[in-house]
Parts: structure tokens; sequence; C-alpha cells
């Protein structure tokens, strides 16, 4: 009889590891953010997370200010920090507002004759918690798509992921963001917060 019992215990540990091989520690695996091209990347990004205008210049722009805010995180859910997170949208026109990468693409998607201060892109880099964060405009949807902004992150162990981060209203908050100075959290309260969580393939160092 306790043979018999062994056996079947042994089994039901055999069965439970043969589901779990593929995520060995299930309380610390979170789902790849989906990889998403997009045609229009600048051919050079403007070197500030404020995407409203140039460093030194006064902002005049159309549209609704808000704030894309991030955390990025590997596949066990471990913040990754010092990742350069590349942003480029279009604005309220549903335009981009610079000069793409590259060269087959379809120019009426493009306007570089406009007097707003918009730039179109920007970069930021991720903190010690794995967060960043962009101050821009609401972009206009194209094709019947969902508003949407496009990222690419680049991390020197993780290496690389494009992916669009859509603008639902699901993911909308008015809380200010964490990691912003006083004085800037002052003038942006009440300001629309859209949050996500971008995960990347792949493992850093550090283990919770």
């Amino acid at each position: 009889m306790k043979n018999l019992l062994f056996l079947i215990c042994l089994y039901s540990t055999i069965a439970i590891a043969s589901e779990s091989k593929f995520y060995p520690n299930k309380l610390n695996y979170c789902k790849i953010s989906k990889s998403a091209m997009n045609d229009y990347e600048p051919e050079e990004f403007q070197l500030s997370n404020n995407l409203l205008r140039k460093t030194g210049q006064q902002a005049v722009y159309r549209g609704t200010k808000i704030i894309v805010k991030g955390r990025l995180l590997d596949q066990d859910c471990v913040p990754v920090a010092d990742a350069k997170i590349y942003l480029w949208q279009v604005g309220s026109d549903g335009k981009y507002p610079y000069i793409p990468l590259r060269t087959r693409i379809n120019k009426k998607m493009l306007n570089l004759v406009s007097k707003s201060s918009f730039t179109g892109s920007g970069i930021a880099t991720t903190n010690n918690k794995g967060e960043f964060y962009f101050i821009t405009i609401y972009p206009s949807g194209i094709l019947r798509e969902t508003p949407n902004v496009n990222i690419r992150v680049y991390h020197l162990v993780l290496g690389q992921l494009q992916t669009k981060l859509y603008l639902s209203n699901s993911k909308v908050n008015l809380e200010n963001c964490g990691e912003v100075s006083h004085a800037l959290s002052i003038a942006l309260d009440g300001i629309k917060t859209y949050e996500f969580d971008v995960v990347m393939p792949g493992r850093t160092f550090k283990r919770y």
C-alpha cells in the first residue's frame, strides 16, 4: 500500500513539473510585450522626454497634453534599469512632424512645415525601478487604429524590442508621475497619465 501511494505521489509530482516546464516559476513570469513595427521612426530623435518643444524653445502646439508613463520589466518581472526608451508618434493632425529614417513611405503622413513646437519624438532612460515617462500630446488615430505611440527599447543585456502603446481609456488616470521633480509635479497636476508595463524577453542579472 505504501509503495502504491509513493508511486501515485511520484506520478503527480512529475505531471505537475511537466505542465510547468516552460514556466519554472509561474509567480514571477511576465507576459512578453508583442513586437510591432512602424515605418516612420525618425531619422534623428530629440534628446529629451518632453515632446512638446525642443530644449529652450517655447511650447506652441495644438492638442491635449498628456503623460505616457511606463515600467520596463524582464520576463521574470524584474525592473530593468538604464535602458533607453525611444518614442515617436503623430501629432493631433495625424502626421509626423519630422524626417523619417526610411525613404519608402507615404509622404502624405508628414507635416514638415508646421509652426507647432511639437517634435514628435523623444528619448528617456529607465531609473532603478524600471520607470520612464514622456510629456507629449494625445495623438490622432490613423486608419481607424486606436491612438497609439511607438517605442523602441534598447538594453545592453536584453537587446531591443519595438512595440506600440495603445492609449485606451482603460489605461488612464489623473495621477502625477512618481519620479517627476516636485516643481514639475505641481505644474502637471491633473494632466491625464497613460501607464504601461513593457516586458522584454530574457533575464537581467538581478533576482528577487
